[in-house]
């Protein structure tokens, strides 16, 4: 018993060629094309001999590590050996589907979001395209639409389609489409917040009942970054590097800009079309002063913030 002790457990490995590949594989399921094969491996070190079972029953005849297996059904198998025998394996399952073609299709996702940068609260979009590079129809086609914690999503931008789901707990966004036609695509606009600073990674996938002949474009990541627009009120322009000019953080993801600078008699003593963070109050005296500001976002969106700044060359040791 002891010298078997390497098959006390098997598994089922599926193996499949060229010729003879299948449509669909997930986990311990696997569907193909009616009229093509399969072979299954069992994975055991040391045995003698196998039986192969067919829904419950033995497989008469088949007692070789590999089968080759053409009907639907469950298929397990146990590893035999000198007075020790392994447990069954886990079984897997063969699906034949009568209505799968033995075709190839080439789709294609793209994860489009419409900015590089974003602030906190701010809602922007996604636009998801998937596309049918290939010469025949894609049937049952699934798009999953990832979002990070960053993101809270808050719906569709145009019209409202019953083959979208959002799934909150996984913030997961699912696309159903019956069929693409060859070399046809189809376009979802996705509207969402940004909540949290940082990288906003989002991942768009998509897969068909047809195997896809390139897999390396059914994945698209896209990142945006969330950020806090944040504007001082004090700048101590003194020479040391530590807030010597007026700069506002954020600044620079937006496409354009204005600041202007007031003293307290509301006098213009600063004015620039496109701030580069480098007002330092020079020729100024030190007090407050008060601005406006003016920035427009990718969208065409102005956004105006006005408040004041303390302008103070020395600073006060305690």
């Amino acid at each position: 018993m002891q010298a078997w002790a390497f098959i006390s457990s098997v598994a089922v490995v599926v193996l499949l060629f060229a010729l003879e590949q299948a449509v669909a594989q997930q986990q311990q399921a696997l569907r193909i094309v009616k009229g093509k094969k399969v072979t299954l491996r069992a994975d055991a070190q040391h045995a003698l001999s196998y039986i192969w079972f067919h829904n419950g029953e033995s497989m008469n005849g088949e007692h070789e590590s590999r089968i080759v297996v053409t009907e639907g059904g469950t298929y397990n198998v146990v590893a035999l050996g000198e007075g020790c025998n392994s447990e069954s394996s886990d079984p897997i399952e063969i699906i034949v589907d009568p209505l799968a073609e033995d075709v190839h299709v080439d789709l294609e996702i793209r994860n489009l979001p419409d900015r590089a940068n974003a602030l906190i609260s701010q809602e922007f979009n996604y636009q998801l395209v998937v596309l049918n590079n290939s010469e025949v129809a894609a049937d049952e086609l699934l798009i999953t639409f990832k979002l990070p914690r960053q993101l809270t999503y808050l719906g569709e931008t145009q019209g409202m389609n019953t083959d979208l789901q959002y799934n909150p707990g996984r913030k997961e966004l699912i696309w159903k489409l019956p069929r693409l036609g060859a070399k046809e695509s189809a376009t979802r606009w996705i509207k969402v917040r940004g909540e949290f600073s940082g990288q906003a990674m989002t991942t768009a996938q998509v897969r068909s009942r047809q195997q896809d002949i390139d897999p390396t474009n059914n994945e698209d990541q896209a990142t945006v970054n969330i950020i806090t627009l944040f504007v001082p009120n004090v700048i101590t322009p003194n020479g040391d590097g530590k807030n010597d000019t007026f700069e506002i953080i954020g600044l620079d993801a937006f496409k354009r800009n204005k600041l202007i600078v007031f003293n307290r008699f509301g006098n213009e003593v600063y004015k620039s079309i496109d701030y580069r963070n480098d007002w330092s109050g020079e020729n100024l005296n030190e007090g407050t002063y008060f601005y406006y500001l003016e920035i427009e976002d990718w969208t065409g969106t102005v956004h105006r913030d006005k408040g004041h700044v303390l302008l103070m060359r020395r600073i006060a040791n305690f």
